[in-house]
């Protein structure tokens, strides 16, 4: 269910895999213009991108990969886009934890 703090873990058993999963999907609400990004976990086997959506049912645009540990990040957001996650590479038994949130309004 989407809203203003997503967070959990990209989890894989031995034989690796989870290439092709999603986080929850992030609001962005009326009046924000950043968001914090946290992501532990990953490293040249386990990567993950931003993608973000303007329009309702739009399509999911690719924003940027990392391959390293974010802590804090500020992400320019622009009011009622939705962001996600989606794991690009990660390796067996190497779990990615991730946060991203709205802090405050910024009206």
């Amino acid at each position: 269910m989407p809203g203003s703090l997503i967070q959990g873990t990209f989890t894989t058993g031995p034989t690796g895999a989870g290439v092709g999963n999603f986080s929850d999907v992030l609001d962005v609400p009326y009046g924000i213009t950043a968001m914090i990004l946290t992501l532990t976990g990953l490293d040249g086997s386990n990567t993950v991108k931003t993608q973000k959506n303007t329009t309702a049912g739009g399509a999911w645009v690719d924003q940027v990969t990392y391959n390293s540990n974010q802590s804090l990040v500020s992400v320019p957001v622009t009011n009622l886009e939705q962001w996600r996650l989606a794991v690009v590479s990660q390796g067996a038994l190497k779990d990615i934890r991730y946060k991203m949130s709205i802090e405050a309004i910024n009206v």
